[in-house]
């Protein structure tokens, strides 16, 4: 089975077929080479990527999809052969849904984000209550928040906007919070669309229009990585402008470093990947023994 997802992230890659394989030539860089028959997805995440038509039809021959994404990286739409949808079965479970498996995979996200949440409190030292929270069966999501955003949002001094905001924010601090969560949402959505999910179809977050439900849903565990990354470039960088931020933040999202069980260290972007293949799983075994969800605690930087 093809198991390899090809992330194009450089701009003005040249990708081509040579006996049997995927070849990607980068500007000053050494070719890169992948068999055809390992390849289950290739997502073009850059501007300027070449194509050859041979290239194109030997990926499709050989079951693999092309997923587009636009300026902004977002995915909007994807190249696939005659009659195939990736993963077939997983459509079928996607829209019959099992709300009391859905409410347990809910839970289990849910808990994964409050602890990810309290491992950036505890790096700050804050004195917070979110590992007692996590200790009650019910969590409440929404009093968990605000107890963490309260400690959070301090660490900024005056910049703090006291509240997080959404939508329209015009403070510096919630517009790079903003911006680093578009760039994770970006890379679960690709994911998601390579593994055969409908991103409108959510386990927790309901259809609005032109919304991703389930993109919302997977990401909610990956959103204190943003949120400590920033915190970090604050700390580091107390004489610069919060917003420049913005230079760095897609280098820190997609390279930093997270081990997996404790023997392995691969980029957030694989992390996320691993992630999300095991989300699949899970779907079609109907167990969450397996999934796999990054933790906060796990994360290491490579200082460059």
């Amino acid at each position: 089975m093809s198991y390899h997802i090809i992330h194009i992230l450089n701009h003005s890659s040249r990708l081509s077929v040579d006996r049997g394989c995927l070849v990607c030539n980068i500007h000053g860089k050494p070719s890169r080479r992948v068999p055809l028959d390992d390849i289950l997805a290739v997502i073009v995440a850059a501007k300027g990527i070449g194509f050859s038509a041979e290239c194109l039809s030997a990926l499709l021959r050989h079951n693999s999809i092309v997923l587009h994404c636009d300026h902004n990286y977002k995915p909007i739409g994807k190249t696939v052969g005659l009659h195939r949808v990736v993963h077939n079965e997983l459509i079928d479970i996607n829209i019959h849904q099992d709300i009391f498996y859905l409410k347990q995979m809910w839970d289990k996200i849910i808990l994964s984000k409050i602890k990810n949440q309290a491992y950036i409190l505890d790096h700050i030292s804050a004195n917070h209550k979110l590992w007692e929270y996590i200790k009650i069966d019910n969590l409440d999501e929404g009093n968990a928040a605000r107890h963490y955003w309260k400690h959070y949002f301090k660490r900024f001094g005056r910049l703090s906007p006291g509240n997080r905001n959404t939508k329209g924010a015009e403070d510096p601090i919630n517009g790079m919070l903003n911006y680093g969560y578009a760039v994770i949402a970006a890379m679960c959505h690709r994911l998601l669309l390579v593994h055969g999910f409908n991103p409108a179809i959510g386990i927790y977050h309901k259809y609005r229009f032109r919304s991703d439900p389930l993109v919302y849903d997977i990401m909610e565990p990956l959103r204190p990585f943003c949120d400590f990354m920033l915190l970090r470039f604050r700390q580091a960088n107390m004489r610069k402008q919060i917003n420049e931020w913005v230079k760095f933040a897609a280098k820190d999202i997609v390279f930093s470093k997270i081990n997996i069980f404790g023997s392995k260290n691969v980029s957030f972007n694989l992390a996320i990947e691993k992630y999300i293949t095991s989300f699949s799983s899970c779907f079609r075994t109907k167990t969450l023994n397996n999934l796999y969800i990054p933790s906060l605690e796990t994360i290491k930087f490579n200082e460059e």
